[in-house]
């Protein structure tokens, strides 16, 4: 990957998942341009931060990842996660395997994937999380939880379509 940086923040190309166990210091790989967990990448208008899915479970395409509160840095997990939980950044482009590394999108025009039940929303409709990493449309009277995207266009239940994605990762 090449890339420039000024550090924290690299600017490069994105090529999603690493494949391997977690290395025993910080960091990814022998090589100065490999990314250390926790960096963020600029590309193509969209931020994206390199992170660690240790949750025990693959986390598909369109689905948000929180840290997981039994590990330490940038270690992920898409099981569990609920309306309380705090998005990190959403999944893209493929499988985010379990003990893998990965790029997910923090900011910027992404894929969603709504919940079975009661996911569908309307063009512009904000976002919220809802069961395991999905997401349903944020409701104005119930206000259950924070939002972390707006949909582009509309997208029914159980598919996955293009929002604004705007994470805290």
């Amino acid at each position: 990957m090449a890339s420039e940086s000024i550090s924290p923040i690299r600017f490069g190309t994105i090529s999603f998942t690493t494949g391997g166990a977690a290395a025993s210091t910080a960091g990814v790989g022998p090589g100065p341009n490999d990314p250390q967990l926790g960096d963020f990448c600029e590309s193509g208008g969209a931020r994206w931060v390199f992170v660690y899915n240790d949750g025990g479970a693959s986390a598909p395409v369109g689905c948000a990842v929180v840290l997981n509160s039994a590990a330490t840095g940038y270690s992920v997990t898409v099981t569990s996660v609920t309306s309380a939980d705090f998005a990190i950044g959403v999944v893209q482009n493929a499988t985010f395997m379990t003990g893998t590394y990965g790029w997910v999108l923090v900011r910027g025009i992404g894929t969603v994937k709504m919940m079975t039940a009661s996911g569908t929303v309307a063009a512009r409709q904000n976002l919220e999380l809802a069961a395991n990493g999905y997401f349903y449309g944020a409701s104005n009277t119930t206000g259950n939880g924070l939002c972390f995207g707006q949909s582009i266009s509309a997208i029914v239940s159980s598919a996955s379509g293009s929002a604004f994605i705007t994470c805290y990762g």
